[in-house]
């Protein structure tokens, strides 16, 4: 006797899916200006510890604005509507640059002091990796999400 039952999957309102990718950019939009906001509000002490990373300190001048510059314009993009996705693509490829850089840092050097503005200078770099871990994982299904979102949206017709 053959089972022939048919299993479907229950589908996931669309303004469901919405929200929660909504959520996941509010939050990196909170951590990419509290990063920005940091790192300029100590901008000399953010320079100079830039300045003694062995593979950063010829770029550090540069870097000081760059990155603040980068975070708060990634944060501007997941703010407006029509260019979360692609805040989320920015905050994932950020995110990634700096947690392969914390890797680098965590393998190959000793004693680097975390130029991360803030309550962020508290965590250890393992314990930085991992924060950032999460928030790449946060980005990639927020990526998801939208891009489901955006398939279940009829096209709008010419």
């Amino acid at each position: 006797m053959a089972n022939n039952h048919t299993y479907t999957r229950k589908k996931v309102p669309s303004k469901t899916v919405l929200r929660a990718a909504d959520a996941i950019s509010a939050a990196l939009l909170l951590l990419l200006l509290y990063a920005a906001i940091s790192k300029l509000a100590d901008h000399a002490g953010f320079t100079s510890l830039l300045g003694r990373s062995p593979l950063l300190h010829p770029f550090a001048g540069i870097l000081a604005w760059l990155l603040p510059g980068t975070e708060l314009a990634i944060a501007a993009l997941l703010f407006f509507t029509h260019t979360r996705l692609t805040g989320l693509y920015a905050a994932l490829l950020l995110l990634s640059s700096f947690t392969v850089y914390l890797g680098y840092v965590l393998l190959f050097s000793s004693d680097i002091p975390c130029s991360c503005g803030g309550v962020l200078k508290q965590l250890s770099w393992p314990q930085h990796i991992v924060f950032n871990l999460f928030f790449i994982l946060l980005s990639v299904i927020g990526i998801v999400l939208y891009r489901k979102h955006r398939e279940a949206i009829p096209p709008t017709p010419p």
